[in-house]
């Protein structure tokens, strides 16, 4: 049966949420959190001995996770914990928006490497040539439901990380050409494998 599920939002400290504690969650790992505990204990960084740990390595379904980025972006930002704690010391409000979250379902009749290219390819041409940094989780509990996390920055990254915040990235036509696109690019590969498509 043909699947169609595209959403997005935003995950930010109004909301008590890390951007650390989220791509734990999504990737199934244990990432340790030195930036929000900072923030939290208004304290600034100076050693990082004090941390928060969020463990999800008992988290079951995430069957595949990785980081995609931009050619200008630090290869250290290739580690999950790295990035979301240099997105966490980058943001100063306490209102900060630190990520953008787009969830999608994915369709039954592809297999995880269909997926995984699918992701790759729609992520590479919509977020990472525009300069966003992706992290993807697909999650599969053989229920009937899988879908994926796609956590992207919000700012600008240059090789010595990130600068100023992409306003262009919050325009509601922009999130209709990602709704849309990622119809066409699921609608290629149902063509390509002979289904009907979305």
């Amino acid at each position: 049966m043909v699947l169609y599920y595209f959403d997005g939002g935003i995950i930010g400290r109004s909301s008590g949420r890390s951007a650390v504690g989220a791509a734990a969650y999504r990737s199934g790992e244990k990432l340790h959190s030195v930036a929000h505990a900072a923030y939290q204990s208004g304290e600034k960084i100076i050693e990082e001995g004090d941390i928060i740990v969020h463990d999800y390595t008992r988290k079951d379904g995430v069957a595949h996770s990785e980081i995609l980025l931009p050619p200008d972006a630090p290869e250290a930002y290739n580690d999950r914990e790295t990035l979301w704690n240099a997105v966490e010391r980058a943001e100063r409000r306490k209102d900060a928006q630190l990520a953008r979250e787009i969830i999608v379902a994915l369709q039954r009749e592809f297999d995880l490497q269909e997926q995984k290219e699918l992701l790759r390819q729609y992520i590479a041409e919509n977020f990472v040539e525009k300069g966003m940094i992706a992290d993807l989780a697909i999650h599969d509990k053989n229920n009937g439901n899988p879908h994926a996390h796609i956590m992207l920055t919000t700012r600008n990254v240059t090789p010595d990380g990130f600068g100023l915040k992409n306003t262009t990235w919050n325009k509601k036509d922009m999130f209709l050409g990602w709704r849309e696109n990622w119809a066409n690019a699921t609608n290629r590969v149902f063509e390509k494998k002979g289904l009907t498509s979305v």
